[in-house]
């Protein structure tokens, strides 16, 4: 899948307001792996920056996780 097709995917999938906790902890683990795929084509501190918000989202993911 290239970097395109995965941001579309990531957009595509957003979770709707009747999605349930799961459902909006799978797209924001799908959303930090599209941010750590942008981090590895890009200069050293928007990298960084990038690597950051992925592990925000993912703890977000984890954090959801735990009300299902």
């Amino acid at each position: 899948m290239t970097m395109l097709e995965e941001m579309g995917h990531v957009m595509r999938t957003a979770p709707g307001p009747a999605a349930d906790a799961h459902e909006v902890a799978d797209w924001y683990h799908r959303k930090a792996q599209l941010l750590d795929h942008l981090a590895t084509g890009s200069q050293s501190t928007e990298a960084a920056h990038m690597h950051a918000l992925a592990a925000l989202a993912r703890e977000h993911a984890a954090e959801l996780r735990t009300l299902t």
